[in-house]
């Protein structure tokens, strides 16, 4: 089809008070200076034609305005276009008008709006029957693109005009590409149906999973190695070997212990003899004084039985602290063991159930994984027998602790009742001291001087046995005692470390093979990445060879102009887009000249696709010393320093 324009007449349209173009059909030149309406008749031929100006836009004021700049009103704005049709004339017409109403009881008209009215080769029509008249043979998407060389380039999209060269070139399809390279014969095994888009997506997000998987192992690998004893490197035969030799320790400590218990029931029989032998030895003095002082029998008497009582006194002190001092090791060593108890509580306590692996589950027979019933079935054994033997053992640890506790209790409760009577027993010895040195003071200094205790014999042998038995009371028993009890506080703790070492021992090994499959998942990861990588490389080459073609194929339709239709970006992926090249330069940068010629190049193109060739519209001719060559008719627009527009008709 061929649409070319025969006249065209305006009346008050933009500032043209009455204006007729008559070019029947030929290429024209109009010339004139800035500001003389050379633009404004292209703005009337889109507006009869679609309601628009050159800039594309719908809201541009038609109307004509004064010195001032103030519309004038009353005015008929119109616009009629005669085109020719393959040879055939049609006329449209727009008119644009005021609308004023005179109510009645006024005397001036009110201004209450416009309206547009339409005609098609003289005949009144609406506005839906002209446009639809108009879509028939033009529409208004491919006639814009082909009456103005900047259009493609400058109104459209790069979407736009990468769809639109799409359609009128035709893609390429996969097969064309792979066939072309033969290293993307891969392609057809990996693809399976899927387009190579689908598959670079898919291929993007593999990679991102296996990326944040493999960066995940390194952190729970040193959280495991973190939970390990010595990094795990433990020599458990040394370990066991060093329990033994401790264990043995401490069995021959508490025989010793036993011993040393067993000499202080001794110590206490013999402190036992000793009060008896003073007491024995009182009573022969008590005799021989009273030989000797008759005269002062009943203060005598009196003292005996005082010193008699502060002996006893004496006596009962001494066992009791000896008591105390034994009472106080042993509560010290209940509670280092009861400390150690609830340390091993704790740590059992802390124990959670950790789910094995399904993938160790391995049928013993067929080698195969069990049945996923048959996992989950063991698995929930393993936690109900796990949780078991943990209470268990927190039972066991919480009997032998509440024992120890009831019997610190008992020696506290015990050892409170020893320091309160050793606290009554030093009061009643400095009442008894007290009355003893006033007893003294009473009796005759020649009593006590006259009376000498060596001149019996009985006497003398009761100090003898005294004597042996002391010196056997003195050895050093409660401080080996003491020491033993040290010794065997140090054994214990040294066993409940061990002991605390080896119940980590399954624990560690599990954790250690844990680890080993997480190096190993690392290497499968990284071997899956390096596939994937793989196989992203060779869809980037497949979009290349893509490129390469496509662009080739669409190029190869077009004189001038090139187009890029792909971008390669800094990390190497390509993504899509659209830009025009003139001799290697992007349009934008181009010159006018250029842009024009590059924008004729584009209408041939797509006035051959579609078939149909329209006034080609081209503005500030001036600058382009030749246009390229077109097979519509063209009318050029030419700035000048003409004071009124020229129109020049060729031919």
């Amino acid at each position: 089809m061929d649409i070319r324009i025969q006249s065209m007449s305006l009346r008050n349209f933009k500032g043209i008070k009455d204006y007729f173009l008559d070019i029947k059909g030929q290429n024209t030149t109009i010339s004139a200076a800035n500001g003389l309406g050379k633009t404004t008749l292209y703005d009337a031929f889109l507006w009869v034609l679609f309601g628009k100006d050159s800039t594309n836009r719908m809201d541009f004021s038609v109307k004509t305005t004064d010195a001032n700049g103030q519309e004038i009103h009353g005015l008929e704005h119109d616009v009629q276009l005669n085109l020719a049709v393959d040879g055939s004339i049609i006329s449209l017409r727009k008119q644009f008008t005021e609308k004023w109403i005179k109510r009645r009881g006024e005397a001036n008209k009110e201004f209450t709006g416009h309206e547009t009215s339409f005609w098609i080769d003289d005949v009144p029509v609406k506005k839906n029957e002209y446009v639809k008249r108009i879509e028939e043979f033009v529409p208004e998407s491919i006639f814009k693109l082909l009456t103005n060389p900047y259009y493609f380039n400058q109104q459209f999209s790069w979407q736009d005009r990468r769809k639109l060269l799409m359609e009128i070139c035709g893609d390429v399809t996969d097969l064309d590409v792979i066939a072309s390279d033969n290293k993307l014969e891969k392609l057809n095994e990996i693809l399976t149906g899927k387009s190579t888009e689908d598959y670079r997506k898919i291929l993007a997000e593999r990679i991102k999973k296996l990326n944040q998987e493999i960066e995940k192992i390194p952190v729970r690998i040193d959280e495991l190695n973190s939970t390990l004893l010595d990094g795990g490197n433990i020599e458990y035969e040394i370990v066991e070997a060093g329990l033994a030799d401790f264990k043995a320790k401490l069995n021959t400590i508490e025989r010793e212990l036993a011993g040393a218990n067993d000499t202080a029931g001794q110590l206490r029989e013999k402190q036992q003899q000793l009060f008896k032998l003073e007491r024995d030895i009182e009573e022969r003095k008590r005799e021989f004084e009273k030989q000797a002082n008759a005269g002062n029998a009943e203060l005598l008497s009196e003292k005996q039985k005082l010193e008699m009582k502060l002996l006893e006194l004496d006596n009962e002190r001494t066992i009791c602290e000896a008591s105390l001092d034994f009472k106080g090791i042993e509560i010290n060593t209940l509670k280092a063991e009861m400390e150690a108890l609830r340390e091993k509580w704790a740590e059992v306590n802390t124990t959670s159930f950790a789910s094995p692996d399904e993938r160790n589950f391995i049928c013993p027979t067929c080698k195969r994984e069990l049945p996923k019933e048959d996992i989950e079935r063991q698995i929930s054994e393993m936690e109900v027998s796990f949780t078991a033997d943990k209470a268990q053992k927190l039972s066991k640890i919480n009997t032998e602790g509440k024992d120890k506790k009831d019997r610190k209790e008992k020696l506290e409760a015990e050892l409170t009742e020893l320091e309160e009577k050793v606290l009554k027993n030093n009061v009643v010895s400095r009442e008894l001291n007290d009355r003893i040195v006033e007893i003294e003071k009473e009796l005759s200094p020649k009593v006590e001087t006259e009376i000498n205790y060596s001149d019996d014999a009985e006497i003398q042998r009761l100090k003898q046995e005294r004597k042996i038995i002391q010196i056997e009371l003195d050895k050093p028993a409660k401080n080996a005692s003491t020491e033993l009890l040290q010794q065997k506080q140090e054994i214990v703790a040294h066993i409940e470390d061990l002991n605390r070492v080896l119940n980590q021992r399954e624990v560690t090994e599990k954790t250690k093979a844990r680890i080993q499959e997480l190096k190993a998942e690392e290497r499968k990861l990284a071997q899956q990445i390096s596939e994937a990588e793989g196989q992203r490389y060779l869809i980037e080459r497949f979009i290349k060879a893509k490129v390469n073609l496509l662009e080739d194929s669409i190029n190869n339709r077009f004189k001038s102009v090139k187009f890029k239709l792909f971008d390669v970006q800094i990390n190497g992926g390509i993504v899509e887009c659209c830009e025009t090249l003139i001799n290697g330069v992007p349009f934008a940068d181009a010159n006018h000249a250029g842009q024009i010629n590059a924008g004729i190049d584009i209408i041939n193109t797509l006035s051959d696709r579609y078939k149909l060739s329209c006034p080609l519209w081209v503005d500030n001719a001036e600058a382009i010393n030749q246009l390229a060559e077109t097979a519509g008719q063209v009318i050029r627009l030419v700035v000048s320093n003409d004071k009124e527009m020229k129109v020049e008709v060729d031919g």
